[in-house]
């Protein structure tokens, strides 16, 4: 405890000691006049007789004189000539009428393969794309009886099943 004491007796004879705080740096020389303001550029004087203006300047101006002119109007649509001749009777028989309508062409290729039904629950059947039992291996159903997840194993068998409120 003594030592503790004459601990803070040191520290407070140090801090009242008026010489040691008077012991200040001398302060920093300020400039005696502040920095001159930069000087305002003269505005650019007009070309003299003779001087070449950049060629951007030329091309801008055509630009904006087409740019504000108006539009031209659209060509005028021309007659084909065929529609103008009289076709022969024999052409118009075999031309479909404008009631009946040609068939749909289907796109060619494989279909895709059929989903598959996994009971989940005994009377609640889903029918599961292929995809999802044979590649992902997850699905998600949502059925009028609730939602579910389904996880299949790589074979294409049901693993596992559960029931989302």
């Amino acid at each position: 405890m003594a030592e503790q004491t004459d601990i803070l007796k040191a520290i407070d004879e140090l801090l009242d000691d008026p010489g040691y705080w008077d012991e200040a740096l001398p302060p920093h020389p300020r400039p005696e006049k502040p920095p001159p303001t930069p000087a305002i550029p003269p505005q650019p004087r007009p070309p003299k007789v003779g001087t070449l203006i950049q060629r951007s300047d030329h091309v801008n101006r055509r630009k904006q004189a087409i740019l504000l002119q108006p539009p031209p109007p659209p060509p005028k649509r021309r007659q084909r000539a065929a529609a103008t001749a009289e076709q022969p009777l024999s052409c118009r028989a075999t031309e479909p009428t404008a009631n009946e309508r040609p068939e749909l062409l289907m796109p060619a290729g494989p279909l895709p393969p059929p989903p598959i039904p996994v009971q989940v629950e005994p009377g609640i059947v889903i029918e599961v794309p292929h995809f999802a039992v044979h590649v992902s291996g997850r699905y998600k159903p949502r059925t009028a009886q609730g939602r579910w997840i389904l996880r299949f194993s790589r074979t294409g068998q049901l693993t596992y099943r559960r029931r989302l409120a």
